[in-house]
């Protein structure tokens, strides 16, 4: 495919693998440590930092962060808490809970199943174009 027949539709479809991929980093990143909004998206930028790439293109924005930390909140998965930061400011930090632990859990599952299925290892290498380790995830 020509870059001048990447579409709408197209970017709709690479849009929506990032954003399923952002929900999943999210959770793990607050799994690690009660930790900010503001934080997060810094840690998202650290995952989304392609060396300036135009074809990898993902934007972590408050817009984008908020809603789905408020979203995640909303469903039991995390919880925010008011404190003061080292600036003497209101941040709210969030924390996993029980049940986000639960979920967290199974996305682990789901992605040693992914690691561990011969098609999948053909596709990530096929789309890649890189050796994926074929050793046996536990």
């Amino acid at each position: 495919m020509t870059q001048d027949k990447f579409d709408d539709s197209h970017k709709k479809l690479v849009k929506h693998f990032s954003n399923g991929l952002t929900h999943n980093l999210i959770l793990w990143i607050i799994s690690k440590e009660s930790i900010h909004g503001y934080g997060i998206m810094k840690k998202l930028d650290e995952f989304f930092n392609f060396n300036d790439s135009d074809e990898c293109d993902v934007k972590n924005s408050s817009s984008k962060v908020y809603p789905i930390l408020s979203k995640m909140e909303k469903n039991g998965l995390i919880i925010g808490e008011w404190k003061i930061n080292e600036n003497n400011k209101r941040v709210k930090y969030y924390s996993i809970t029980q049940e986000g632990e639960i979920v967290l859990e199974q996305i682990k599952s789901h992605l040693k199943c992914v690691f561990n299925n011969s098609s999948w290892i053909t596709f990530f290498k096929d789309m890649t174009g890189m050796e994926v380790n074929n050793e046996k995830c536990n």
